[in-house]
């Protein structure tokens, strides 16, 4: 395992390293220069949607600002580029500091389905709501109201066993419930008459 990860760390070495030096030799300090400044543009953008790339982008940039300091000690943008990474360094680090105050605010992890459990009972609250449906066609009211209950009690173990682990807004569950009500107003409207 060790080996593994001591390759993986080479190979990046390698990846982020050779295209530096590769950068440094086939570019003059001019073209060097005016990379920087597009991709100082670039992380400007990036900070508000993906702090934590901007921070990777911005490391690589700094080391670019490197090759050009000793490429071109004395470049004419090399102050305004050092200048600009610097405060970036800072509008970066705020990011980051707003994003990990969210974070903590909100919930760091939303699943993206519920448990298979949970849908498999709510097929099963489906299959009861359909029932109370046809008892209530058929003028059974009594039979509709004992499947409709169920159905609640299904729903109800539902929320209190998989709640926090089905992604907000779950859409299953919502039109289970939006259905519930439905037919039991349905049914309550005969009575009231």
């Amino acid at each position: 395992m060790r080996q593994r990860q001591y390759g993986t760390q080479f190979v990046f070495t390698i990846m982020v390293a050779v295209p530096l030096a590769f950068t440094a030799l086939a570019q003059s300090a001019d073209e060097l220069a005016q990379l920087i400044q597009q991709n100082i543009e670039d992380i400007q953008l990036q900070i508000r949607v993906a702090p934590t790339e901007a921070e990777e982008n911005l490391e690589r940039q700094k080391g670019q600002l490197d090759v050009l300091r000793s490429e071109a000690p004395d470049h004419p943008m090399l102050p305004s580029l050092e200048q600009r990474l610097g405060e970036l360094d800072s509008e970066v680090a705020a990011a980051r500091a707003d994003q990990s105050g969210s974070a903590a605010r909100d919930e760091q992890f939303v699943p993206l389905q519920a448990p298979a459990e949970a849908r498999a009972q709510l097929r099963d609250v489906e299959v009861l709501q359909t029932r109370a449906d046809r008892e209530m066609m058929s003028g059974r009211p009594d039979e509709a109201e004992q499947y409709l209950s169920e159905a609640q009690g299904l729903i109800d173990a539902i929320e209190g066993e998989y709640g926090d682990q089905m992604p907000p807004g779950y859409a299953p569950l919502i039109v289970a419930k939006e259905r519930l009500a439905a037919l039991r107003d349905q049914l309550d409207r005969p009575r009231a008459d």
